[in-house]
């Protein structure tokens, strides 16, 4: 789903004239999204049922889990908020600037589809779903 919407993305092309071919992406940018959302729900139900499992093997490994996945919430933080700077350039601004290849366009369009779905924000949402999955098993832990 992040390929396709790589693919769908239109880049742009410094010197060259604005593509008034619609956003194809949003046909692929709406259902990765949805599918998005249930991967994270689905794993954080499969961490949380995982370390319920395992809880009294490794008390290690249990500590470990929410520290890498906090940092690797703020590595694909990081990674996404440089991949926003490095389109900002290569559109030279964004919908309010007058100098932007997509000056008066709307917030999704056919160059700024990869904003909302990339690699770094499907690993952020991961990474997040594991550290829920881990902070709901710790709860339900405590209450038992």
């Amino acid at each position: 789903m992040v390929g396709g919407v790589h693919i769908s993305t239109i880049q742009h092309e410094p010197g060259r004239g604005v593509s008034g071919n619609g956003n194809l992406g949003l046909l692929v940018l709406f259902p990765s999204i949805l599918t998005f959302f249930i991967l994270c729900i689905w794993t954080m139900t499969l961490t949380r049922r995982w370390l319920n499992d395992h809880r009294d093997r490794s008390v290690r490994m249990y500590a470990l889990i929410p520290i890498v996945a906090i940092l690797l919430c703020g590595l694909f933080i990081f990674m996404e908020v440089q991949f926003i700077h490095q389109l900002g350039e290569q559109l030279n601004g964004y919908t309010n600037d007058p100098d932007s290849a997509v000056y008066r366009f709307g917030l999704l369009n056919q160059y700024t589809n990869t904003l909302y779905y990339n690699f770094p924000i499907l690993m952020f949402g991961l990474s997040f779903s594991i550290f829920i999955g881990w902070l709901l098993e710790r709860v339900l832990r405590n209450r038992t």
